[in-house]
């Protein structure tokens, strides 16, 4: 029988069994697969099966649904297929797969490199895209990064390496703000392409961009100065 693995920071919290033609995710309870964290939509996706075959369709969330890095409204699903919603990664494996462990992300899945025949392409970046640099013969895509200027936040300096980044109060924040009147969800960044995108989550309140009121989502370019919840972060890429 098919099955997926849900997975959070490389454990396996849950092994969901597809037994019904349908099965829906988000964060409201009323899903069959409840993922309550904030990057997450209220109905996030929908797994569901047509003549045998299993498809996994975006229900239109705030933050998209991928499969094997590449956003999807609707796709296939194939065995070992690594499908992210939000903070959270799904792996399916299908009824004619020997029972094994889901496969572990690896560092080139964080870093989400391009494929060889885009690189060339790549090479040419536009302003708020991350760059590519020659390294042996190789090219590397640089990976965003924020630093903290001012403000109470668990760390520093982080390294953008995942499909989403979630910052706020929360204790699965990615980036976590530690003041006294941080709000739980603040701000999304995400990483699609080669790109970096800012965005306010559902209940988010202000950010700014160099001064500029963020409506909707934001390009984020090497430099600019983000203020979310009064924390001052600049953005750079590395």
């Amino acid at each position: 029988m098919p099955k997926i693995f849900l997975k959070f920071n490389e454990q396996v919290l849950k092994e969901i069994p597809l037994d019904k033609p349908r099965l829906t995710i988000g964060r409201k309870p009323d899903n069959d697969l409840v993922i309550d964290n904030p990057a997450m939509s209220g109905h996030h996706a929908l797994i569901f099966s047509e003549e045998g075959v299993f498809f996994i369709e975006d229900l239109g969330s705030t933050n998209g649904t991928f499969v094997n890095d590449a956003k999807i409204h609707k796709e296939k699903l194939k065995n070992n297929d690594r499908v992210a919603l939000g903070a959270h990664v799904l792996i399916y494996q299908d009824e004619i797969t020997p029972a094994s462990p889901p496969p572990r992300e690896t560092e080139s899945d964080k870093a989400m490199l391009p494929d060889p025949a885009k690189q060339q392409e790549l090479v040419k970046t536009v302003p708020g895209t991350t760059k590519t640099t020659a390294v042996g013969g190789k090219t590397a895509e640089k990976v965003g990064r924020l630093t903290v200027v001012s403000g109470e936040t668990d760390r520093k300096a982080y390294e953008l390496t995942g499909h989403l980044t979630v910052i706020g109060a929360e204790d699965t924040a990615t980036v976590r703000l530690t003041g006294w009147f941080a709000p739980k969800n603040a701000a999304l960044i995400s990483l699609q392409g080669s790109g970096y995108f800012i965005s306010l989550p559902e209940g988010g309140k202000k950010i700014t961009v160099n001064g500029e009121v963020v409506q909707g989502k934001k390009s984020l370019h090497d430099g600019d100065v983000i203020i979310i919840a009064g924390v001052h972060f600049q953005f750079s890429l590395k």
